[in-house]
């Protein structure tokens, strides 16, 4: 049985199990868990937990590795999106029976990302016990495969716009799914949202959203010819209020929305304090 470090998670059960396409994911914790959290916090990219799956060895045939391999990208993903780190398998463990020289190319580059609020739970066996008879294929049906890994890469922003594009990106993708479930090729994007969010039960966004993204777009800066005059902390509050939007509409999909603490996550004053703005004062 193969045994993986995985970096960045940090969670308060010493083990909790996830459902494979075969076997079963066995999350521990490292008995050193409190203490590596501390280097985490700093900035650091520590292995915290280890997982195992009993199906998962060198003796696994091919398909069946490159299924098992995938299905732990997936729930690193969803772990990161929870999380806001970069939770993510960086190795076998020296307890591991056996060695991989190299890792799926699909696992993504352990990386050190701080500053943002997590979402828990304290029963992830419990909140992940349908992954793969109801989660995981919503999952895959609405492509939060790229969603996810991209709302991921946009917690390494510089500044405010950084995150909004980031979030611009995200919201075309809604779009286009919306696209693809039948909403009309010519959905404009407040109206993918519109249809996301009626398909979903979310409130929707103003249109202070749509005018502040393309402002960003097309001048370069977040508050410009659409979204005219705006303070940084007015800007902020679009940003919180997107951002937001986002995790609702994945808690959603994964039919996690009420099962989870720390909602609703971003912050205005957080924002606005917290990171820098390039283009306005």
């Amino acid at each position: 049985m193969l045994e993986f470090w995985v970096s960045d998670l940090q969670h308060g059960e010493e083990y909790f199990t996830v459902p494979g396409v075969s076997g079963t994911w066995t999350f521990t914790r490292r008995s050193n868990y409190h203490d590596l959290v501390g280097q985490t916090e700093r900035g650091q990219v520590v292995a915290t937990f280890y997982v195992s799956n009993p199906d998962f060895s060198l003796e696994t045939d091919d398909q069946q590795s490159i299924d098992l391999s995938d299905d732990l990208v997936d729930i690193c993903l969803v772990l990161s999106f929870l999380k806001a780190h970069c939770v993510t398998v960086t190795g076998t463990t020296l307890g591991s029976r056996g060695m991989l020289m190299q890792l799926d190319e699909r696992h993504l580059a352990a990386r050190s990302i701080v500053g943002f609020d997590r979402l828990w739970n304290p029963d992830f066996s419990g909140l992940f016990a349908d992954w793969q008879t109801v989660i995981r294929p919503a999952y895959r049906q609405r492509g939060l495969r790229l969603q996810l890994s991209h709302w991921l890469s946009g917690l390494t922003c510089f500044t405010l716009e950084d995150l909004y594009l980031s979030a611009g990106v995200q919201m075309d993708m809604v779009k286009q799914q919306e696209i693809a479930a039948g909403g009309g090729p010519g959905l404009t994007y407040f109206q993918g949202m519109q249809s996301a969010s009626t398909r979903y039960g979310i409130i929707p966004l103003s249109h202070d959203a749509t005018k502040m993204r393309n402002d960003l777009l097309h001048e370069g800066k977040l508050s410009g010819a659409n979204f005219q005059s705006k303070t940084k902390r007015e800007c902020a509050q679009v940003i919180a209020d997107t951002m937001t939007w986002l995790d609702t509409y994945v808690l959603k999909i994964l039919g996690f929305e009420d099962k989870l603490h720390g909602l609703p996550r971003w912050k205005v004053g957080a924002l606005e304090h917290g990171l820098p703005s390039i283009s306005i004062r």
